[in-house]
């Protein structure tokens, strides 16, 4: 039967609905029923989904592409970009961005983030080109196989060279934005959250610390309230750190520079790198210096 040859495939049942509902399974060139059979010689195909235009207005704003084919989207965000509009910012985000750079090759696509990236947060980032490739890359994340890891500047002199933080992250009480953990238990709707530091440089001097992360698990704000548990918030973070630390940079010193995973399709291993942007090259500079500037 059909549903049958669909099972490899590891569709959601709703995306399967909707795919047979739309007439986009086919057997032989007709659409067909989960229930059908099917013989030798038999050619089920999926057609191409076709969707409307992006739901965002498009803007010729810099666009990195990482990489790209038919699937799949990596792009290099830069800092103070928002990654989706907001009910107060719907213009002037990486969605109106994708949105332009597709325009300009007459390809319709609908924005499809696989994770997140704050706003003052740069690197890289995946995008799903369509509802299966979205679906796929999810299913990757939520088992953790879409490996991330961001070069950090932390506050103060770390003294383990590797280090693993498993404390739970929930929303801070009475706030709607800010997190904070939960040690002992996951109450207050706190999930779990896993990160893993590795110290790449030290500056005695300037009191910082250079750090590679590594996360198992994607929570909001995860880096910046982990590191900050830890007495090492990170240099430019003004909710998460103090006045003399988020001063010390005009943004969180925060790169996501690395991803790897399985193509959701052709099965072969995606590696992307970036490398740290101007600021936090300055940065790094500086540190080494003693000197620190904005």
């Amino acid at each position: 039967m059909v549903k049958n040859l669909l099972g490899p495939l590891k569709l959601s049942r709703r995306l399967r609905r909707e795919l047979l509902l739309a007439g986009h399974i086919r057997v032989n060139g007709s659409p067909t029923f989960l229930t059908s059979r099917v013989h030798n010689g038999d050619v089920v195909t999926i057609e191409q989904v076709f969707e409307p235009g992006s739901q965002f207005l498009p803007e010729p704003i810099p666009l990195d592409v990482v990489f790209e084919d038919a699937h799949v989207l990596v792009v290099n965000k830069q800092a103070g970009l928002l990654v989706h509009p907001t009910s107060r910012e719907r213009t002037g985000t990486l969605a109106s961005a994708v949105a332009y750079y597709m325009a300009q090759r007459e390809e319709s696509y609908r924005f499809r983030p696989v994770h997140r990236l704050d706003r003052d947060t740069s690197g890289l980032l995946i995008l799903a080109k369509h509802k299966l490739a979205h679906e796929r890359l999810s299913r990757a994340l939520r088992k953790r196989e879409i490996h991330r890891e961001y070069i950090a500047f932390a506050a103060g002199i770390m003294n383990l060279p590797e280090q693993c933080i498993r404390t739970p992250i929930g929303l801070a009480a009475g706030s709607t934005i800010k997190r904070t953990i939960y040690p002992n238990d996951l109450l207050n709707d706190a999930k779990s959250a896993v990160t893993h530091v590795r110290i790449l440089e030290v500056f005695k001097h300037s009191q910082a610390t250079k750090v590679q992360i590594r996360l198992e698990t994607g929570r909001t704000h995860q880096i910046r309230v982990h590191l900050s548990s830890i007495g090492h918030p990170l240099l430019g973070d003004p909710l998460y750190g103090n006045v003399a630390t988020a001063d010390l940079f005009m943004r969180q010193a925060l790169h996501a520079y690395k991803l790897s995973f399985i193509h959701p399709f052709t099965q072969e291993p995606v590696v992307c790198e970036s490398d740290l942007p101007e600021d936090l090259q300055k940065l790094e500079i500086d540190l080494r210096s003693t000197t620190v500037k904005n």
